[in-house]
């Protein structure tokens, strides 16, 4: 048989608009990336920028009053918005799972670690209890928490925060997902157990064959961990490249305020360069560029047009008008 196969990503989304209801307002515009069998996918942004709630939205577990208004969600194929709510059950925690913010609140503090475990084992495999115990004690062993059989009966208040974390990746894992989406995993970490984390997470991947996509407002964790990288700014993608290449040339002035305000670990810094302004709030969005009130590099035409996504090299897309052509741009803007 002549010609190549094309692989299908694990996770394509397209066109995701997400709107707070009854207000109408748009929180999240026209987000689309795609997440291939085992790769990692960052998606960086400051607070507000629309990434966790994005996050959410791909389990449908975001609050009653916001609900998308466009777009796919597909995974393997299959339109997750589309969904009934028996077969999300099943893919929550079954094929998708997710590691929150902060295990402390994510964790029931009434239960000990081992039965939520085993709980969230016994919900999407027929297993018996005494099995689940066996598996889930393995599990927290591979997760690196030491004397595992001991700490099934703990309660998370007994545990440390990177234990706590460990104890969710466990969780999440249990089930053998084929996607991990963690939101700011290391949030609230010391700096020894973040790199810990990240390790963890990418060893993990590697060996169950899982993707994950990583949320995350720090752009040195996704130099460690991820191969693909999206950037988003007030509830859109603005900038979208394999992690090798936007490091090496970002094309959109918002990542290149993201990257000049980490510290560099080779020079004394009196003080980090940041961002001025705020993002804007989703019902006061600026005519034009969102990001053109903070941009040192606005021209006339921000303050009117706001460019799509456009290829400027390879994979490599930016929303940013010095990019491209002023008209390409309208264009290309008229026929989506």
């Amino acid at each position: 048989m002549n010609g190549s196969i094309v692989k299908v990503p694990l996770l394509s989304v397209r066109g995701l608009t997400l709107t707070l209801r009854p207000k109408e307002i748009t929180l999240v515009s026209d987000v689309s990336f795609d997440v291939g069998h085992g790769k990692v996918l960052g998606v960086v942004g400051e607070s507000g920028c629309g990434k966790s709630v994005t996050a959410l939205s791909l389990l449908r577990i975001t609050h009653p009053s916001i609900a998308p208004s466009a777009g796919e969600i597909l995974f393997n194929g299959e339109d997750i918005l589309k969904a009934d709510a028996r077969r999300m059950r099943q893919i929550r925690g079954g094929e998708i799972a997710m590691i929150f913010q902060e295990p402390m609140t994510s964790l029931n503090p009434v239960f000990t670690v081992g039965d939520q475990i085993i709980e969230a084992m016994q919900a999407h495999q027929q297993i018996g209890k005494k099995a689940a115990r066996a598996a889930a004690i393995e599990m927290l062993d591979h997760v690196g928490i030491p004397s595992p059989a001991q700490r099934m009966d703990a309660f998370p208040h007994q545990m440390s925060g990177g234990m706590r974390q460990r104890v969710m990746i466990a969780m999440a894992l249990a089930c053998k997902p084929k996607l991990l989406i963690a939101d700011e995993p290391t949030t609230a970490l010391d700096v020894t157990i973040q790199a810990q984390i990240i390790e963890l997470l990418r060893r993990l991947g590697r060996e169950f064959g899982m993707a994950i996509i990583l949320v995350t407002h720090d752009l040195g964790v996704v130099a460690d961990i991820a191969d693909d990288v999206i950037i988003m700014y007030a509830g859109r993608v603005i900038e979208r490249s394999s992690a090798a290449d936007l490091f090496r040339r970002p094309r959109h002035p918002y990542t290149e305020g993201l990257l000049r305000s980490v510290p560099p670990l080779n020079t004394d810094v009196e003080r980090l360069s940041t961002i001025p302004g705020t993002v804007p709030l989703p019902y006061a969005m600026p005519t034009g560029c969102r990001f053109a009130d903070r941009c040192p590099d606005v021209r006339a035409p921000c303050r009117t047009f706001d460019p799509p996504l456009i290829s400027v090299e390879g994979g490599h897309q930016t929303a940013c008008i010095r990019e491209v052509n002023y008209q390409t741009a309208q264009a290309a803007e008229a026929h989506t």
